[in-house]
């Protein structure tokens, strides 16, 4: 459907809120630019344009240094155009006191510069554009965490805006109350915190007082770093005038130099006459302007330290005597107030500026956390940062090249430059690769083009600091021999001021250098930036850290991956094992006798406890209830044999053991009532799971030695987490995963008890749950459903058959018993010869003689107290018990033999 223009236009006339709210969203300032320009309004300060029918070209004698000819909220007065009062032909100055008083009368009639309403209105209005900037910004931002950061640190400090009296008033006020002036003038300035705003009324204020044609307001600058000097940005302005002018408006006066720099260096107060016959006084701006300055008064501006911080300058009064004895006083009296303000206005200024820059470094410091995947990234991300913050029209950073011999070699390097002002852009991001730099920056091909010039101009600059470590800080680079002036010649491009600092990282090395090129506004880089690039190189060293040490990981999962992918493969069987076992025969469980708590340990060979754990996993209803298939059970039991070392007790045959054991339990004692399957299922997987892969060796050894065991799972149950990160990569290897027709829910909860029950195997867990358990029993709980009761039950179960050799026929025990001391002496050997430490008894080939005793002991202070309480529990158990105190005994009669024996060598008898 084609709509008409007009008709267009009448449904957005009636629907002033819908176009409102179309014009926020899809306006953007280019569009927002032509509409002031079309109202009579200054462009945006960042896009300067000149004014559509306005006469302030004109105006270049009132103000030669600025572009920026007034405040952009302010609309254009059109009463004064090109054949107005502001005529350069109609205006020239003259000696003639008449043609000056008639000029000054005549400028006092025409506020063009008026940045306010008089009926105090601007607040209102400013409080409503705050309003719905917010509203926008909040409504427009995505939920982002750099966009909730940046709201977050937000400055929530508004200054109050106290808007000046109409200059009419005061003028008014001054001729019928003098005193109620000053005390208007004084109130004027004692709200202000803005510096360029209180400059500003300070300026209007004395022309005002002291009927003065021109003023200027000095501030002093660089104290600090002892380079003092003068600047104003309010800058010989009519009474009633009142305009910001742009950073690069600045007037500069040397210290000491001219008549404000003598009074800023004296103190002293200068009245003179006649201006231009004085020798210190300089005519370079009536040289531009024709302006003739004859009478100047110019007076020092103190704190309340009675320190000088700025200098004020009046220029022809409109009295025919000058600037009298009374006018000194009154502008004595007035500047003592003007000195607070401006003393405390700087005081803001400063809080406000460490306010940036410390948001700037928190935001830096979340784009360290945000992203540190790519060192690209985050070096663009802070030379962004450095670059708004410091304002230079350049920023770099050149990498080390650490594959190279020589010690100036940059393998990469980031440049960032600012966009150009006639039109054209910089090269805003560019990182070059060591291919591209050959051997060196300075002969870097690429820096034969226009944007790169700089980088060539101070190749020799960053070279130095890569050599040396120091930073450098050149403020006037056409007096520096370092810098390859020939490129600038070449390429018009001039390098005014070079912050140069070196790249550190963690360890403290030089990895890089950063440099920053040309201050926008033309002046040197000064201390604070020097402090503000020293962060901003920190942080940059620490992300390029960051990343690298991301690197590494990343490459060290990858080389994980491959070892697990080739552990996987060698850990796996040949399919002909599998289908020689799955096609075996079972033999009847009563041959096996693995349902017996005498059982022989060493009855089986490798085969037979194949089909033996095959058995048992059917005699408990586990594949059938968990649909295990046949195959997959085969693989899986072969691939768990294959991955125990061939050490001499930790090793299949104990895994075999202990699930024997379990298995006998869950048939004779009442412990099978307490489990649910997917218990009984994580137990008896537990069980031929808990020593995969072990060593020979125990957690203390992992500890001492520092193993990478150790380092990797930790000093608690470093073993036992190995051992179940094994059982859980075998049963995701390919055809051995017994859980997978399991449900999620079950396959999570199964997981989650097969590591506590393999966790259970760690001794000192078991010493620290025993004591529930024995609470437990003698409390003659015979009930365990709660989930902590439960989990003390699988774990004191676990112990029970990890341990339950103590309680076999002597022949099995004593089997078991040397071959576990042979364990303990094997690591006992690599503890003496290895790591230069005594080991424990029990470990210490050269106390041998004494397994007895500490035989006795283990039996005294872990198993029989343990397996008393079992039978305390269940009388099943009673058979465990029976063996422990047969073997207990026999170790005591061994013991006593060797006491005696012990006797005879001593006594001889």
């Amino acid at each position: 459907m084609d709509l008409a223009q007009s008709s267009v236009e009448e449904w957005l006339d009636s629907h002033p809120d819908d176009m409102q709210d179309y014009f926020l969203r899809h306006a953007d300032v280019t569009l927002v630019n032509k509409w002031l320009v079309a109202h009579g309004f200054n462009q945006l300060p960042d896009f300067p344009a000149p004014i559509r029918n306005s006469s302030l070209t004109n105006l270049r004698y009132t103000y030669s240094f600025s572009n920026e000819s007034s405040n952009p909220s302010s609309p254009v007065d059109t009463r004064c155009n090109d054949s107005g009062f502001f005529d350069s032909s109609r205006h020239q100055r003259s000696n003639s006191k008449k043609h000056l008083r008639h000029d000054y009368a005549r400028s006092k009639k025409r506020n063009i510069f008026r940045t306010y309403e008089p009926n105090g209105g601007e607040s209102t209005l400013e409080s409503r554009r705050n309003s719905l900037k917010e509203m926008r910004q909040f409504r427009s931002l995505p939920p982002t965490s750099v966009n909730l950061l940046s709201m977050l640190i937000q400055s929530k400090v508004r200054l109050p805006r106290y808007p000046s009296k109409d200059i009419d008033h005061k003028r008014e006020l001054k001729e019928t109350n003098e005193k109620e002036f000053f005390l208007e003038i004084v109130k004027d300035i004692s709200n202000e915190l803005d510096l360029k705003s209180l400059s500003a009324k300070i300026v209007a204020n004395v022309s005002c007082m002291l009927d003065a044609d021109k003023v200027s307001l000095y501030l002093i600058e660089g104290k600090a770093a002892g380079k003092q000097v003068l600047v104003s940005k309010i800058f010989d302005l009519h009474a009633g005038t009142s305009i910001f002018p742009s950073c690069t408006g600045d007037i500069r006066v040397p210290w000491g130099q001219g008549i404000i720099g003598h009074v800023a260096e004296t103190g002293e107060t200068v009245n003179l006459k006649d201006a231009m016959k004085d020798p210190r006084y300089n005519d370079e701006l009536g040289k531009i302007t024709g302006y003739q300055t004859e009478t100047l008064l110019c007076m020092p501006i103190r704190n309340a330290d009675n320190e000088i911080v700025g200098v004020a300058q009046a220029l022809n009064n409109n009295k025919e005597e000058g600037f009298t004895q009374e006018d000194e006083k009154m502008l004595a009296t007035y500047l003592t107030f003007c000195g607070i303000g401006i003393h405390n206005a700087q005081i803001f200024d400063a809080y406000s500026k460490e306010y940036d820059r410390n948001r700037a470094l928190l935001e830096v410091v979340h784009d360290l956390f945000t992203e540190q995947t790519s060192v690209d990234h985050v070096v663009l991300k802070i030379m962004q940062r450095a670059q708004s913050l410091l304002k230079c029209e350049r920023c770099s950073l050149l990498l080390k090249d650490k594959e190279s011999n020589s010690e100036n070699a940059f393998d990469k390097i980031f440049d960032l430059a600012y966009p150009m002002k006639n039109g054209h852009s910089g090269n805003r991001r560019r990182a070059v690769t060591r291919q591209e730099t050959l051997n060196g920056l300075h002969s870097l091909p690429y820096l034969n083009s226009d944007r790169d010039s700089s980088l060539r101009v101070t190749s020799k600059i960053a070279e130095l600091v890569l050599l040396t470590g120091e930073t450098i800080n050149i403020t006037d680079a056409s007096q520096d021999p370092r810098i390859e002036h020939e490129d600038e010649t070449v390429k018009g491009i001039r390098t005014r001021s070079v912050l140069c600092k070196p790249v550190r990282n963690r360890h403290f090395q030089i990895i890089g250098v950063a440099q920053v090129i040309n201050r926008i506004d033309g002046l040197p880089f000064d201390d604070h930036d020097d402090l503000l690039f020293e962060a901003f190189a920190i942080f940059c060293g620490l992300g390029i850290n960051n990343c690298q040490l991301y690197e590494q990981v990343s490459l060290a999962a990858a080389r994980q991956a491959v070892a697990l992918e080739v552990l996987s493969y060698h850990a796996s069987v040949p399919q002909e094992e599998v289908l020689k076992l799955k096609e075996k025969k079972l033999p009847d469980i009563q041959e096996l006798k693995i349902m017996e708590f005498t059982f022989n340990d060493f009855s089986l060979d490798n085969d037979q406890m194949m089909q033996a754990s095959v058995i048992m996993f059917n005699d408990l209803g586990l594949s059938k209830k968990f649909r295990i298939e046949y195959e997959t059970l085969c693989r899986w039991l072969l691939t768990v044999r294959k991955n125990y070392r061939n050490v001499a007790y930790h090793n299949w045959r104990h895994a075999f053991n202990v699930c024997q054991v379990m298995f006998t339990i869950l048939k004779h004692c009442q412990c099978k009532n307490y489990l649910t399957d997917n218990e009984t299922l994580a137990l008896t997987v537990a069980c031929l799971c808990h020593d995969l892969d072990h060593r020979g060796t125990n957690n203390a050894f992992q500890q001492k030695s520092s193993s990478a065991l150790s380092q990797l799972y930790g000093t608690s149950a470093t073993l036992e987490h190995h051992h179940f990160n094994h059982a859980i990569m075998i049963l995701n290897s390919g055809g051995t995963n017994l859980f997978g027709n399991l449900g999620s829910e079950d396959f999570s909860e199964v997981t989650k008890l097969l590591k506590q029950a393999i966790l259970a195997t760690d001794l000192s867990l078991h010493i620290q749950l025993r004591s529930k358990f024995f609470a437990m029993v003698d409390s003659g709980q015979k009930v365990f459903d709660d989930r902590e009761s439960k989990e003390i039950v699988r774990s004191v179960m676990m112990t029970t058959c990890d341990i339950a050799a103590i309680t076999k026929p002597w022949e099995v025990q004593r089997k078991v018993s040397e071959l576990v001391i042979t364990e303990f002496f094997d690591q006992g050997d690599k503890e003496k010869h290895e790591l230069n430490i005594q080991p424990q008894a029990c470990m210490d080939r050269d106390r041998q003689d004494e397994i007895a005793k500490l035989q006795l002991a283990w039996i005294d202070g872990i198993c029989l107290p343990l397996y008393k309480s079992l039978v305390q529990l269940d009388s099943a158990f009673q058979p465990m018990l029976d063996g422990l105190l047969d073997n207990r005994s026999r170790w005591e009669r061994l013991d006593a033999e060797r006491l005696s024996k012990h006797a005879i060598l001593e006594t001889g008898v």
